[in-house]
């Protein structure tokens, strides 16, 4: 992450803060905390800031073992050392998220622009806490830069959290003060009037919703609702209830014009969105790939390009409405139809998206340019991936994030995908939601900051070692394989490739792949050697470790692959002996895939219900299968034939993933 120059920079003498605040000075001396100092609020505290002096009493009570009383007092001044908590006079919007620390040798005094800066105050305070019980003096003056600062998860493609996880994420977004969760839903909430569309995928329900929504008001995050309303609703749309509202039948985007359709989505918002406070919604609306090409061609070509779409949004706008909801869409059909864009209605909030590096994030300047709102849309580069990118992560966040500075955006939401199963552990993303923390609360800052105060807030790390961040850095680096792949890692989908069509195995090159194991390997036992520090955070330590066996594995079965598609090319160059010693890996490997799957299914049930598993153990199973086969071939001298090496392009990409996926 470059840096953005601040007079934050000059408080490295102060423990590592994560997001680094905007304007901080260390100062000489420390205030002590005493067993018995008190944890002071006015006798007018509201229950907000109550709540925030109990927050701070737990983490001391955790992280120091030290019991402080609350009490409320007129008078502070002959109360000997203590901690006050208050407010301070503030503006709507991001002042409200603003705060201030000031800790003198007698007093720390925490204040907060709103009751959310309240709660910030008290999460910086807990980071200036050493090992001992001496708090460095130090004077804050803290605010963000955006509003709008969140995660978005995707809980459709086969993945659906417990409840027990999704607090524990809205406590997690509260520390990096972050103040949105959304959960990108397609099919899986139960519907009471339509209970077929999320039947069989442990879908949420409105109990669940509403718990998980008023826990997330406690912590000042706002729970988004967030619906599919055009495009991608392949799910309902096969169903055949429902069938008949397709625009095509290829099965992915709603009919506009079918009468059918304003009906379901009538219905399906009016059910979903009561269970949320928040006053927006996302309708989503992003790649309707065939709208206007069947059921409502007559009403497109009448309205013109991009016409029918902006006659949908604009009734979905309404719909929204009715339930006192702001419409939020994604951006990329506004972007594919520019002459239109001035006819977008003003109210409504647009997500703007893309994951890859290189990318031109000023093109939101046309939003800005139109008096419309946006947020600016990044991503965790951990779908289709064993482990994130993380170096493409970074890049994309800080990318948007300048853009979105430059051009006046509403905020940034960190979109958390889940391709094609859902194959990636949620704690693999953990150091993307911080980044995205930093980038839109203070801009980009020097990695040691960054790594550093990472490393401590998630995981209690002392010091400014920030180990842990840089098993994520070094993890995340390593994807190569000899071939690239748009939008995913390469490791993945060798992972997962079966060895008769060998579609990515083809392309992999050898000295990339023997780079990459031995990269693995040293990353591997840095991350085993690593479990202490991993002591609050058990799962992710976990599910870090998974993720580089998981990468190795992929290595090793490509390698092996390779030799076996050699002999495919020349069955004389293996005689019986080099044939058998070749079989009997691939069947260990095979047997090493089965077990790391099982592996997976326990990681997998550690935070998720149990979903829609079976799409990614259907793709590991037919690995294994071609494992096997390939093994069974080998000792009968049978060579099936040569495999034929074809390009990586998106198309083939898709067509590899969905023979994986296919029952049988």
């Amino acid at each position: 992450m470059p840096t953005r120059t601040s007079n934050r920079t000059a408080a490295k003498s102060l423990p590592a803060i994560l997001p680094v605040p905007q304007n901080v000075e260390a100062r000489d001396g420390h205030f002590a905390i005493e067993r018995r100092a008190p944890i002071v609020v006015a006798p007018s505290a509201c229950e907000s800031t109550w709540a925030s002096a109990r927050r701070l009493q737990a983490l001391i009570q955790r992280s120091r073992g030290a019991a402080l009383p609350i009490e409320a007092h007129l008078r502070r001044d002959d109360l000997g050392p203590h901690i006050t908590l208050g407010h301070r006079s503030a503006g709507p919007g991001i002042d409200a998220d603003g705060y201030t620390v000031q800790v003198t040798p007698d007093c720390a005094e925490l204040r907060g622009a709103g009751p959310s800066g309240l709660r910030y105050a008290v999460e910086t305070f807990s980071q200036l806490l050493g090992r001992t019980r001496k708090v460095p003096c130090a004077s804050i003056d803290d605010r963000p830069d955006f509003a709008l600062r969140g995660v978005m998860l995707d809980v459709s493609r086969g993945k659906v959290p417990t409840l027990e996880t999704l607090k524990g994420l809205v406590d997690m977004l509260a520390q990096l003060k972050l103040n949105a969760l959304m959960l990108y839903v397609e099919h899986t909430f139960r519907f009471r009037r339509h209970p077929l569309i999320g039947k069989g995928a442990s879908p949420l329900d409105a109990e669940t919703l509403r718990e998980l929504d008023d826990h997330a008001a406690a912590q000042h995050v706002e729970l988004i609702p967030c619906l599919q309303s055009l495009g991608h609703m392949d799910h309902i749309l096969t169903l055949p209830r429902y069938r008949e509202l397709a625009e095509t039948e290829m099965g992915w985007t709603i009919a506009p014009t079918h009468p059918g359709s304003r009906e379901l989505i009538e219905d399906l918002y009016d059910e979903f969105l009561p269970n949320f406070r928040s006053r927006r919604m996302n309708a989503n609306c992003d790649e309707p790939w065939d709208l206007g090409l069947g059921q409502s061609k007559e009403r497109s070509e009448e309205l013109g390009p991009g016409g029918l779409y902006l006659e949908h949004v604009r009734w979905l706008r309404e719909a929204a409405e009715r339930n006192g909801k702001q419409t939020m869409i994604w951006g990329d059909v506004v972007h594919a139809h520019p002459k239109r864009i001035a006819e977008i209605p003003k109210d409504l909030v647009l997500l703007d998206w893309w994951y890859e590096a290189e990318f031109d994030y000023d093109r939101v300047a046309v939003f800005g340019a139109n008096d419309l709102e946006f947020a600016v849309c990044p991503g965790t580069s951990s779908w289709n991936s064993l482990f994130p990118r993380v170096d493409n992560s970074l890049a994309n966040i800080a990318g948007w994030g300048g853009a979105a500075r430059r051009h006046g955006a509403l905020g940034m939401l960190n979109t958390d995908w889940g391709d094609f199963g859902h194959y990636n552990l949620l704690g693999n993303s953990w150091f993307a939601y911080a980044a995205g923390a930093q980038q839109s609360w203070s801009g980009s800052c020097e990695d040691a900051a960054f790594d550093a105060g990472f490393s401590a807030l998630l995981f209690g790390e002392s010091g400014r070692r920030g180990r842990i961040a840089r098993l994520y850095r070094e993890l995340g680096a390593i994807h190569d394989a000899g071939f690239d792949v748009f939008n995913g890692s390469p490791l993945q989908y060798l992972f997962f490739d079966d060895l008769e069509s060998s579609y990515f195995i083809a392309n992999a090159r050898k000295p990339a792949l023997e780079r990459s194991r031995k990269r693995l390997a040293k990353v591997r036992n840095q991350i085993d050697r690593a479990r202490d520090c991993f002591a609050r955070e058990k799962a992710t330590w976990r599910e870090l470790l998974y993720a580089a066996d998981a990468s190795l594995f992929a290595v090793e079965k490509t390698l092996a692959a390779r030799r076996y598609n050699d002999w495919r090319r020349r069955p004389k160059s293996l005689n019986a002996r080099a044939r058998k010693k070749l079989g009997d890996e691939l069947r260990a490997l095979a047997k090493t895939q089965t077990a790391l799957v099982t592996r997976l299914r326990k990681l997998w049930l550690d935070r998720n219900e149990t979903s829609n598993f079976e799409m990614t153990q259907r793709r590991a199973e037919r690995s294994v299968k071609s494992l096997r086969a390939a093994a069974t071939r080998l000792a009968k001298g049978d060579a099936p034939k040569p495999v034929e090496t074809a390009a990586i392009e998106p198309k083939g990409v898709v067509e590899a993933v969905r023979r994986s996926l296919a029952p049988g």
